[in-house]
């Protein structure tokens, strides 16, 4: 711990699999252009059946706030260190999901899982150098559209899963920790059936992963809870079967 005077004041998976989802992502993204050009490119009909299951892959960009503080652990309401830092980098992954459509009322569920190259960090007065990472993420979301012929406008929330990965090193002493947070994702998008059985979209959405709290060697008579938030921007294709 920081032997300097306090003044009082107001996640690891392995890389293997990281890399895994990230080359399933890239691949099916290729297949899908490959496949398009040999699949029928007639147009989507004015009255495109939305109606079914579908696979896809996605990439994107993420940007997201980290905000922690710490807290005496004798004293609870003592706090003399607060900050805030960015974190983004490049996501990408799969998807799947299934739609059923009402006349022009498209009601959908998608779950999708993705590897994240998020990270940002923070110079801390008394624990040193704080890192975050995210290195993967996932989502189970329900979808709410209004179709018009080939083209979907939508809604989507749900639940979102993220793994964060923190260091924390002061010079002399190093930790690290690992979470998996629960928690809420809500965003649109717009979706466009460009042949028969494939579509393409551009999605955002933002994703609270709630609190998370350390006790780092780097500062052990304080606990740092950790609070985070993300943005995103995705790209994606999908095959409907």
């Amino acid at each position: 711990m920081a032997t300097e005077a306090r003044s009082l004041c107001p996640i690891q998976l392995g890389g293997t699999y990281v890399k895994s989802i990230l080359l399933a992502s890239t691949i099916l993204l290729a297949v899908s252009g490959s496949a398009f050009a040999a699949d029928s490119i007639a147009a989507a009909p004015v009255g495109y059946e939305w109606s079914g299951f579908y696979v896809g892959a996605q990439l994107g960009y993420g940007w997201g706030d980290v905000d922690s503080h710490d807290v005496d652990i004798l004293d609870p309401s003592f706090s003399d260190w607060a900050d805030s830092w960015k974190t983004d980098g490049v996501i990408g992954g799969i998807h799947i999901g299934y739609n059923q459509a009402f006349n022009s009322i498209v009601l959908g569920v998608e779950a999708d899982i993705e590897a994240s190259g998020a990270s940002g960090s923070v110079d801390s007065t008394f624990a040193g150098k704080i890192k975050t990472d995210i290195d993967v993420q996932g989502s189970l979301r329900a979808r709410l559209g209004y179709a018009m012929g080939p083209a979907l406008l939508y809604a989507t929330g749900g639940l979102a899963v993220a793994h964060f990965d923190t260091k924390y090193d002061d010079g002399t002493t190093t930790d690290s920790s690992s979470h998996t947070k629960a928690g809420w994702t809500l965003g649109a998008g717009v979706e466009y059936a460009f042949a028969q059985n494939w579509t393409t979209r551009v999605e955002y959405r933002y994703s609270d992963f709630g609190t998370f709290t350390d006790n780092p060697a780097t500062d052990s008579e304080f606990l740092y809870p950790t609070e985070v938030t993300t943005q995103s921007v995705r790209f994606g294709v999908s095959y409907k079967f």
